[in-house]
């Protein structure tokens, strides 16, 4: 029976594809109209204020800048779906999501100090994808990446490589204010990852109550077993 050339690709987890959705619907539909100067990250963040734009910016690409779409419906299909399949769904949109939000909010923060680098609207999933890339690299670290079936790399490298071209553009075509969301939230992503990365898969027990001096048992799981060691 042949194989079929799509046998090899990832699955495209939930959380993954309904972000790309959410985004492309947002952007396609409200980043003309003048509610969009109200949900991207902008002048009014200070100036109305408008504290909720950190929130809604991640979703929202500026007029112009929808073909960031492209490249988010692709890394969260072949990036952010396996890191997603390892953390699973709900930490892996707390972890991208959360490093996106701090993202947008330390430039609004940035805009009290220096009000011209929110002079132009700013958002979009970029930051979304950068979060995802820095925990790719820490999880999968040195495990092999294929590109198209060539140029075979560790994840490490590839999630690097990824990360300081999604760097690239904004900041030929923006300047420092376009990078700054992105940066924090990768430094974030990969602080986060790592942390998860090193935790133990078991926990310890300490000494039960009145057990004097006696060493602490420690909880270890076996085939979904619990065996207490002393």
């Amino acid at each position: 029976m042949p194989t079929s050339p799509f046998s090899g690709l990832p699955r495209f987890r939930p959380a993954s594809f309904w972000l790309l959705v959410a985004a492309a619907a947002a952007s396609a539909f409200v980043s003309d109209l003048p509610l969009a100067r109200h949900l991207q990250l902008g002048a009014s963040f200070l100036t109305d204020p408008a504290p909720w734009q950190p929130l809604t910016a991640p979703f929202l690409f500026p007029e112009g800048q929808l073909a960031g779409l492209i490249g988010t419906g692709l890394l969260q299909w072949f990036v952010g779906s396996p890191v997603e399949g390892r953390l699973g769904t709900a930490r892996y949109l707390g972890l991208v999501l959360g490093a996106a939000v701090v993202g947008y909010l330390v430039l609004g923060l940035v805009g009290l100090a220096v009000p011209a680098a929110l002079m132009l609207p700013h958002g979009g999933t970029t930051p979304i994808d950068l979060a995802a890339l820095a925990a790719f690299g820490v999880l999968f670290a040195r495990e092999p990446v294929s590109i198209f079936g060539v140029l075979p790399v560790t994840a490490r490298s590839f999630a690097g490589v990824a990360v300081a071209l999604l760097l690239l553009g904004p900041l030929l075509r923006g300047g420092w204010p376009d990078i700054v969301p992105g940066v924090v939230a990768a430094g974030l992503a990969l602080v986060v990852a790592r942390r998860w990365q090193k935790r133990p898969a078991s926990g310890k027990v300490g000494p039960r109550k009145g057990g004097g001096g006696k060493r602490p048992r420690h909880l270890r799981i076996v085939d979904g077993r619990e065996q207490y060691l002393n």
